[in-house]
This record gives C-alpha cells, sequence and structure tokens, in this order.
C-alpha cells in the first residue's frame, strides 16, 4: 500500500530530524491508525544512535498505563524527566522497564492530540546519563506532534 509507505517514511523523516535536533540517542513515535495497523502500544518508528538499543515493533502492553502518558492525558503539555533514577515526583518515577529496558536515563514525552483524544505519542530519549532539556527542544518535540498529527490526518483524508 503506497500510502503505509509514504506515512511511515514521513514520521522516520519526523523522528530523525528531531533525533538529531536534539541530540538524543533515540526518538520513537508511537501511534493509534486503523488504516495502518498500528497502535499506541507499539513503537511505531524509531531513529536511534549506537548508544541506544533498538525499540521499533516492540510491543508495551500498559503503555497507556504508564506515568508519563497518564501525566500527559491530565496536563496536556509535554511531560519532562531530566533523571530517570531521581525523578522530581514519585508519582511520576519511570516504570522499571523504562530505565532496564529502554535503557532511558532522561526523556522527554509528549501527546499527539485529536480533540480530546490522545492518538500518538512521541518520546524522546537519553541513554548516557541525565540531562536538561531546553525550551527549544521541549519546542521541537511539540512541533514533531504537530507533523504526526498532520500526517495521520492526510492519511485519513485520503482514505
Amino acid at each position: 500500500m503506497l500510502a503505509e509507505s509514504e506515512t511511515i517514511a514521513a514520521f522516520r523523516r519526523v523522528a530523525e530530524h528531531l533525533r538529531n535536533g536534539t541530540g538524543a540517542s533515540r526518538t520513537t513515535i508511537r501511534a493509534d491508525c486503523a488504516l495502518l495497523g498500528l497502535e499506541m502500544e507499539t513503537v511505531a518508528v524509531e531513529s536511534r544512535d549506537a548508544s541506544a538499543r533498538a525499540l521499533e515493533g516492540q510491543r508495551t502492553p500498559a503503555v497507556r498505563e504508564g506515568a508519563a502518558v497518564r501525566w500527559l492525558a491530565k496536563n496536556r503539555r509535554t511531560f519532562v524527566m531530566e533523571d530517570c533514577l531521581d525523578p522530581w515526583d514519585p508519582e511520576v518515577a519511570p516504570e522499571d522497564y523504562v530505565i532496564e529496558r529502554y535503557g532511558i536515563r532522561s526523556e522527554m514525552v509528549a501527546g499527539v492530540f485529536r480533540g480530546d483524544e490522545t492518538v500518538g505519542v512521541v518520546s524522546v530519549h537519553y541513554t548516557r546519563g541525565a540531562r536538561s532539556w531546553s525550551d527549544e527542544e521541549v519546542a521541537m518535540i511539540e512541533s514533531a506532534c504537530a507533523e504526526v498529527l498532520a500526517i495521520l490526518d492526510k492519511l485519513e483524508a485520503a482514505s
């Protein structure tokens, strides 16, 4: 299906641009899109450097109940964790798999929202230690979310 390959390629460009712009170890995009057979529980695309293990195609069944995604749904702004080993609030401490399986030490997570619904999540991971995220980097992930929504909307309009 041409629309599928074009959509995934567009997601890849967004992920790559975001990783390069933030200096992250990995960026991921998850999305609910029945037309492509995608669901947020599975990493649709990623961009990563040599320090980050591959997550693309991996399924995380409880991702919607995770601390960051719950926080996103409630606050509707970018979730920023500078040090996953020393969270700023125990209520938003990352799940063990975030640190152990994904190797994340610092992260930003932003929601792709359509009205009141969360239709996707864009994540920026840093695996080499704690780090701060600048306002410009937060703006970059938020811009990436807008791009993901535009890509999804274009696909749905074409179907």
